[in-house]
């Protein structure tokens, strides 16, 4: 009965229909809020301060709305009204119909965001990547008779874009991507499309002794129609004034204002010396063909050759922070191979450790700076702060794509970050093969198959559309249960080197074949072929799923002891998708180096095998 008697007092007072009014107001107020903020570029902050402001005065509304009456006169307490000259039911009806009413804009907010706005924020997203102010900077081309010309031609180009790339409000095509038209005679359309950009800057060079002649032209890619265009008739120690002129041209077109700040950061980030920057891409040309086994019979004899450039280039330009960068790739491999005495490792971790601080300590990207310095800790002996260095370093913004360190962290619960970071580098540099091939592995470490297999579909549609023969493509298979179609995919695959192994390996296990079988297979491989030398890791990963836990101990026991071993075991976790391969204990090394970083053991393995072939892990 009481029960009965505070529910109708509740009614009489209208404290129900105050709640419900303050309800839908707070409801209207945070629609108009998330659709108005975005905007004005309101901090998120503030929405979340409005939305907990809403929920904490709930309580006080119904609070005031039980004590409290409106009157002709005002608010007054409801003890002191005599009942006569109550008037809650009218009140009550105004309630009603303020309550329909803001329910009903809220409706119609609602409505209007999901079928108007949120199409147009589609659209307008899609704008986004073909906004006015993106540009991608195409290799300028070389016409001077002297090919070697082609190396300051291309030297030109990358400085206008590293200048471009300084300017706030700008969204510049990364070099990978905008390289990869060098020699090409795709129309401007296509090219547009395949890099997001709305303008291309092309131009050529032709160079004569100690003068050259530059010509710039700014187009754009939806109708060809040219924006801009200039001559320039220089000396080559005038390159730098040149660069800088088109930069501050284009931005102009592009209706970008440029302050004396921005003017200054496009200034320092410049080479200054012309061979410098010349000796730079020789290198970068030594280096890609070191990589590719089209090229190349063996990756560190490719680099030792590219290595030679790059220390020109730093010897000429002591602050070439890309330079410092690139030349520590030679000393990752040295690292990671099977067939380097322990002296080269020695010195091999040294010279990492010394051009990736010098690179870090050089840049003019910070987060370009993070991601360097995680780079360099991986490869030390010294792993304290490691876990808050990598965390800074993926969060950081900014869209440079990462070398080593989503292999590394992928194990180590860090996969959102990594994916979020090479979702931003896809859209700054669309075609760059590595960011690619870091999402892919991290999308497998992370068990997620079938989000590996659309980053390789959306590579293989960034490189023209062709699905070329991919190991990982049969890993993320085998992990997803499509097992008749990673066999398909795996008799695409030429029979070489430590992928195609590896793609063996988890196929042949996941399809319950003998450990012997495999192994007799795989044997058979001619690891002669292979220009990286990575053979023991693989060896780590067949032992370990294979069951013969104590030869993966031992083999990792023998990486654990080399320089740098802990990168090369976080590799082998990383590629082997089964948790822990080997026992810490086995690895006291990287077990230390695990406690310092403060990072989690073990993964959580993705990759299922039958029991019978595996261990547990210890």
């Amino acid at each position: 009965m009481k029960t009965h008697n505070f529910f109708s007092e509740l009614k009489r007072r209208n404290v129900l229909r105050a709640g419900a009014l303050y309800a839908a107001g707070a409801w209207l107020l945070i629609q108009v809020a998330t659709q108005v903020f975005p905007l004005f570029h309101v901090a998120e902050w503030v929405l979340r301060l409005i939305v907990v402001a809403a929920v904490v005065g709930f309580p006080f509304a119904i609070v005031l709305s039980w004590f409290y009456e409106w009157t002709p006169q005002g608010l007054q307490l409801e003890s002191e009204i005599p009942p006569n000259e109550s008037i809650t039911r009218q009140t009550g009806r105004k309630l009603d119909r303020w309550i329909i009413a803001i329910l009903a804009l809220a409706v119609v907010l609602l409505l209007a965001n999901q079928f108007v706005l949120h199409r147009n924020a589609e659209a307008g997203s899609e704008k986004a990547a073909l906004s006015d102010k993106s540009i991608a900077v195409l290799p300028f081309v070389n016409m001077s008779s002297d090919k070697e010309n082609e190396y300051f031609a291309d030297g030109l180009s990358e400085e206008i874009l590293n200048s471009l790339a300084r300017i706030d409000g700008m969204r510049v095509v990364g070099r990978t991507s905008s390289f990869q038209f060098k020699g090409k005679t795709e129309d401007l359309r296509t090219i547009g499309e395949k890099l997001g950009a709305a303008t291309v800057l092309e131009g050529s060079v032709r160079r004569e002794g100690e003068r050259a002649r530059v010509t710039a032209q700014l187009i754009h890619t939806s109708d060809g129609i040219h924006l801009w265009s200039e001559t320039y008739d220089r000396t080559l120690t005038d390159t730098l004034a040149v660069q800088l002129d088109i930069a501050e041209h284009v931005a102009g077109v592009l209706d970008v204002v440029l302050d004396d700040k921005q003017r200054a950061d496009m200034r320092t980030a410049g080479v200054k010396n012309v061979d410098a920057f010349i000796a730079y891409q020789k290198g970068l040309k030594l280096y890609a063909n070191a990589h590719d086994p089209a090229h190349s019979r063996d990756v560190i004899a490719g680099l030792r050759l590219a290595n030679k450039e790059f220390d020109k280039a730093i010897a000429l330009e002591p602050g070439f922070s890309q330079a410092y960068f690139a030349a520590a790739d030679l000393y990752d491999h040295i690292l990671l191979a099977d067939d380097q005495p322990k002296p080269e490792r020695i010195d091999a971790q040294r010279q990492a450790l010394r051009y990736l601080e010098l690179s870090a300590a050089n840049s003019h990207d910070e987060q370009q700076r993070l991601l360097t310095l995680a780079d360099r800790q991986l490869v030390s002996d010294d792993w304290h702060g490691l876990a808050t260095r990598i965390e800074a370093a993926l969060r950081a913004p900014g869209c440079s794509a990462p070398d080593w360190l989503p292999v590394f962290a992928s194990i180590f619960g860090y996969g959102d970050l990594i994916e979020d970071l090479g979702a931003r580098v896809s859209v700054c540099d669309p075609l760059n093969v590595i960011n690619f091939n870091s999402r892919f592995r991290e999308a497998l470490t992370s068990g997620k198959p079938d989000r590996a297999l659309t980053i390789l579909a959306a590579a293989e549609k960034a490189r023209g559309g062709a699905s070329t023969p991919s190991a990982y493509r049969v890993e993320a298979l085998v992990m997803s249960g499509r097992m008749g179609d990673a066999k398909a995919e795996l008799n695409r695959l030429e029979p070489t080197g430590e992928n195609y192994c590896r793609a063996q390996l988890f196929f042949g296990l996941a399809a319950g074949e003998s450990a012997a079988s495999i192994h007799a297979r795989l044997q058979a491989v001619d690891r002669g072929q292979s220009i990286y030398k990575l053979w023991q890791m693989n060896d780590v990963i067949e032992a370990a799923l294979s069951g013969n836990r104590d030869l993966a101990n031992r083999l990792a026991a023998e990486i654990d002891a080399r320089p740098g071993g802990g990168l090369v075991l976080a590799v082998i976790v990383s590629d082997s998708l089964c948790s822990a391969p080997f026992d810490l204990e086995a690895t006291p090394r990287f077990k230390a180096r695990l406690a310092e970083a403060g990072l989690p053991w073990p993964p959580a393995p993705t990759l299922k095998l039958p029991a019978r072939m595996t261990q547990a892990t210890r």
